[in-house]
């Protein structure tokens, strides 16, 4: 993540700072924020060279702030080499965002002590990308699915976004049905590798909710409608009951984009 966008965000964060800490409470401690940072790679994107230096920036940087639980660099699955990139951090605690931004600049000024050499490298990663961005944080949900990575695993794995915008009202059962559909369907299928619901915390639009599924190709997408639709029906055997759950379940939401995105294994903590 660039040098330059890392300084938006923490100014962005301190001017937070005191809404949040007045707003926590005791209910608040198993929750995490999802720092959500989208990029745009500039056109002729040289992946490679790119991949190199943010290499270097995690190896120095990143995977030694522990306080970062998570950490995943996501391109656009259908234009790799250029479009849309997503910078996505896990972190405990609100006041640890303060505390990173405070580790990073530490790190950084130790792994290039020159300045006219740290400011070389960062020119060189900041070439990467278009100067638009924006800034989302979200906390996460108790109904989640969590990715178990295998030892030695090196290979990307599919991202599957549903950005949904929230109705103002819905079927009075819809949230017991979602709470339901996850348990019973989500969490059951086996092509599906993690579930991660995101509800709005900060950003443009108070109604969005996010889903992230996470698969080991993309072609256990399609996979995972048929086990869940079997998996439905084992759980709803009546077809009419299941064509009201749905009815139900999307009367919550208004409307729905869907993106995928691959990682880079080798920037994921």
């Amino acid at each position: 993540m660039n040098f330059r966008l890392l300084s938006v965000l923490f100014c962005f964060v301190i001017c937070l700072d005191s809404y949040v800490v007045s707003a926590q409470s005791e209910d608040d401690k198993n929750l995490n924020y999802i720092t959500v940072t989208t990029l745009q790679g500039v056109d002729g994107f040289d992946f490679e060279a790119w991949k190199e230096v943010e290499e270097e920036y995690f190896e120095k940087v990143t995977s030694k702030i522990d306080l970062i639980k998570s950490h995943e660099f996501l391109f656009s699955y259908f234009s790799p080499r250029a479009g849309e990139i997503k910078v996505i951090n896990v972190i405990g605690d609100w006041q640890d965002i303060v505390r990173i931004n405070d580790l990073r600049s530490e790190l950084i000024e130790e792994a290039w002590p020159d300045i006219d050499e740290r400011n070389a490298f960062f020119e060189k990663q900041n070439s990467f990308y278009k100067s638009k961005h924006s800034d989302e944080i979200y906390l996460n949900s108790e109904f989640k699915k969590d990715l178990v990575k295998e030892p030695g695993q090196n290979m990307p794995f599919v991202y599957m976004f549903k950005t949904n915008i929230l109705s103002d009202s819905g079927d009075e059962n819809s949230y017991d049905n979602y709470r339901k559909y996850v348990r019973d369907v989500l969490n059951e299928n086996s092509k599906i590798l993690a579930y991660y619901p995101f509800n709005h915390f900060w950003g443009s639009d108070s109604r969005q909710f996010v889903e992230v599924f996470v698969y080991d190709t993309f072609s256990d997408i399609e996979l995972s409608k048929f086990e869940g639709n079997a998996l439905l029906a084992q759980l709803i055997p009546d077809e009419q009951e299941r064509k009201d759950f749905f009815t139900s379940l999307y009367s919550a939401i208004d409307s729905q984009e869907t993106s995928f995105y691959t990682n880079v294994p080798t920037l994921s903590k």
